[in-house]
């Protein structure tokens, strides 16, 4: 898979819209020139996104995942990745149910095409890196349009937003658990082939888990520095503690440390370089809720897993723990803990 610099995409393409614009003196052709420039970006937008996703979602079904390295190669967020090819792959099947599941794949791949042509990766590179290209056209010219809006946020305000989504976690888990419980129960395979999909349900899901964290860290932090939002952290599926981390992190301070007070945290974020997210107050109850369930269905899969290890070591299986830890590519002791959970950790 090919990599793209999207920073210098994105940069080439707003020095293009200032090198334009700098040359006009008049304010009001100023003004209407941005305007054009933000009206034909939009247009462009408008017609590259769908494209965009669609060769997305048949890369993902390539590689029978959404992965961080297909997110980072087509320029998006991991959560906004995995959006789209669920909307793709999963409308046909139950709700919860994961497209990429080992039961569901097969049936995914056969309702299309597009995923086995060979240069699938490539095209879907190319559409994207056209797409952020024609936004940062649009952002850049909006600038000039959001003048009075950027001075508020950079004179120290905050933007107003309305009361943030509170999702139901406990809901948001135990349906990712049933789904995954429920996947395996009606799985008809030998016990190392069901230890191997188990092992793979976790790694997955740990995966996912991990690349959704700095997403929604910085939802977390851009609603909490620079917005009227209260209560993000239960927003976010965070503890106050978790907050409190999460701000720390941003601001590069130790753990013992405190963080601004609520009037001086707007300076001291910018200072530190935390980012504006204008759709922080919509994205981050979505972030949560994906996190939540892939950290139930990996604590699920674990479950699942542990237990396929204890059939396969009784007969006729007889596995020896480094037989099973070379299975789940995993360390012996891992194994032993399974086996033996009072064992000296």
């Amino acid at each position: 898979m090919s990599s793209t610099d999207y920073d210098t995409v994105r940069a080439d393409a707003a020095a293009e819209v200032e090198n334009e614009l700098q040359g006009i003196e008049d304010p009001f052709e100023r003004r209407t020139a941005a305007e054009e420039l933000r009206d034909q970006a939009s247009m462009e937008l408008s017609v590259l996104k769908p494209e965009r996703d669609q060769l997305l979602a048949a890369a993902a079904l390539a590689d029978g995942k959404v992965t961080p390295a297909l997110a980072s190669s087509l320029g998006v967020a991991y959560n906004y990745a995995a959006k789209i090819a669920r909307a793709h792959h999963g409308a046909a099947l139950p709700l919860h149910a994961r497209w990429w599941s080992a039961s569901n794949l097969a049936a995914a791949r056969a309702a299309s095409s597009q995923w086995s042509e060979p240069d699938i990766h490539d095209r879907a590179i190319n559409v994207a890196t056209r797409y952020e290209a024609a936004e940062a056209r649009r952002d850049a010219a909006l600038a000039h349009l959001e003048a009075a809006h950027e001075a508020v946020r950079t004179a120290g305000g905050r933007m107003k937003v309305g009361a943030l989504e509170r999702p139901d976690f406990e809901q948001v888990r135990a349906k990712a658990v049933e789904e995954i419980r429920k996947e395996f129960a009606t799985l008809a395979v030998a016990p190392e082939e069901r230890l191997r999909l188990a092992a793979d349900a976790a790694d997955q899901a740990d995966e996912e888990e991990a690349a959704l964290l700095p997403e929604r860290d910085e939802a977390l932090n851009s609603l909490a520095f620079y917005t009227t939002a209260r209560g993000v952290y239960e927003s976010g599926g965070v503890s106050r503690t978790g907050m409190l981390r999460a701000q720390q992190r941003a601001l590069g301070l130790p753990r013992d440390a405190k963080v601004p007070t609520r009037a001086e945290q707007p300076a001291a974020a910018r200072a530190a370089g935390v980012k504006y997210i204008k759709e922080a107050a919509e994205e981050l109850p979505d972030i949560a809720r994906a996190m939540a369930a892939a950290k139930a269905r990996k604590s699920a899969a674990i479950e699942i897993r542990n237990a396929a290890i204890l059939a396969l070591t009784f007969a006729p299986y007889s596995w020896s723990v480094e037989q099973l830890a070379e299975a789940i590519d995993r360390d012996p002791k891992i194994i032993r803990r399974v086996l033996n959970p009072d064992m000296d950790s």
